[in-house]
């Protein structure tokens, strides 16, 4: 009788724990979950990639156009966009190294189409629509497209709307009208919230002296406060319903769960893990007709490292500074000879500087672009002006340059001691 109480005793105590014991798993279980899908939103390369839900488990190739006609029925039904695509962009994701490579492809370059001959690019959707032309840019840059996007410009203002507007650093003053078009551009330079119709005027806009390149150089700005746009929480939460909106101005052979997962990949890739750069190329003339002439040696170099990552060749770091191409735009209010000073002390070191000149925007901050997904020359740059700036990948300068300076207020002090050195 006296063991009966604490037998018992101890039955009872194990009934509690069974509870206990379960009522604890289940919170660890959800704990486990809700950092999972935190981390596949915050932080996806952390994840294991049998556990990314929401963000990309496999490297993507993808093509995106942008094209001025609206959608139409052919006789099977399915939704077409006919015209010409005067933007053409090729998006590198690689979810395993975090990187994400862009190639801005000029609507004028040169291209040779099987029973039409020698056209521009962005002929080539008018012809066979987005299907031949991912074939015929799979054959120019030899790499495999996976898939392809396909944006109606007249309906992209309504998901800039829908999203809230997009802050844009302008650097010119654009002005241009065309009822045609529907084109009515009016924008200061400086930094500013757009509008869905500014932001497409922005974006569209190409009467300046680079021509098509200035307009590539303003896509990759815009392409930049889309990716910030996209950190903001809020945003990443209205994608589903922007998709289910505006699918008729997007024509895709992705599924909606897939672009979800792209965008909450873009969004965590960070800024130094980013390549952007202008297929390589020149202006030329054929058949009295402008081009912009594909350079193929430089093509396939670019290819290699953006969307086989190759790394560079030994020695790459340390090329000859002859053969370095330098742009510098003097964005100092504070200083109006930084640029001329810039200029001296870089061909004091051997570089060709190919373009000195004033930014029509005042910058505080100095930036350095690397044009052609060359950031170790960015870098090796950046430590000869003093170790000042921020290194960006893209393209603002003349397309022939390998680097171009954005020079901002603090690299004053830096180059005039620099300069006292010499």
């Amino acid at each position: 009788m006296p063991l009966e109480r604490p037998l018992k005793f101890i039955e009872e105590r194990r009934q509690q724990k069974k509870p206990s014991l379960l009522f604890g798993s289940i919170v660890f279980l959800i704990g486990l979950f809700i950092t999972i899908i935190s981390l596949n939103i915050c932080n996806p390369s952390l994840v294991p990639n049998e556990l990314r839900v929401i963000s990309l488990n496999k490297k993507l190739n993808i093509l995106v156009l942008g094209c001025d006609e609206i959608f139409e029925e052919n006789e099977k039904g399915t939704k077409v966009i006919k015209g010409r695509s005067d933007t053409i962009i090729i998006l590198s994701c690689n979810p395993f190294k975090n990187t994400l490579n862009i190639l801005n492809i000029p609507r004028d370059t040169k291209i040779n189409i099987p029973g039409h001959g020698s056209e521009k690019i962005n002929f080539l959707n008018s012809i066979g629509g987005p299907i031949f032309t991912k074939k015929c840019i799979e054959k120019l840059l030899k790499i495999h497209l996976d898939n392809f996007v396909m944006v109606n410009v007249q309906g992209l203002n309504k998901i800039i709307d829908e999203i809230g507007g997009i802050v844009v650093d302008v650097p010119q003053k654009m002005q241009y009208q065309d009822t045609t078009a529907m084109l009515n551009i009016n924008l200061f330079p400086g930094k500013q919230l757009l509008n869905g119709e500014q932001a497409v005027g922005f974006v569209r806009f190409r009467y300046d002296n680079l021509g098509d390149i200035g307009r590539i150089q303003r896509q990759q700005i815009f392409m930049r406060a889309i990716v910030k746009k996209l950190l903001d929480p809020i945003t990443f939460t209205k994608l589903p319903e922007v998709i289910s909106i505006y699918k008729k101005t997007i024509l895709t052979d992705l599924k909606s769960k897939e672009i979800i997962k792209i965008a909450n990949f873009i969004r965590n890739v960070p800024s130094s893990h980013q390549n952007v750069a202008i297929l390589p190329g020149e202006f030329g003339r054929y058949n009295r007709v402008g081009y912009w002439i594909p350079n193929q040696d430089e093509i396939n170099k670019i290819v290699r490292k953006m969307f086989y990552d190759k790394n560079a060749p030994a020695g790459f770091n340390h090329l000859n500074p002859k053969d370095i191409r330098i742009s510098v735009l003097n964005g100092s209010r504070k200083d109006n000879h930084l640029g001329t000073k810039i200029s001296t002390v870089l061909r004091e070191y051997g570089y060709i500087v190919a373009l000195c000149q004033d930014y029509e925007n005042h910058v505080s901050k100095t930036k350095i672009y690397a044009q052609k997904a060359n950031s170790e020359v960015a870098l090796q740059i950046k430590h000869k002006i003093g170790n000042v700036g921020e290194l960006l990948s893209g393209n603002l300068g003349p397309p022939d340059s390998d680097i171009t300076i954005l020079a901002g207020d603090d690299l004053i002090n830096q180059i005039d001691r620099i300069s006292s050195k010499k």
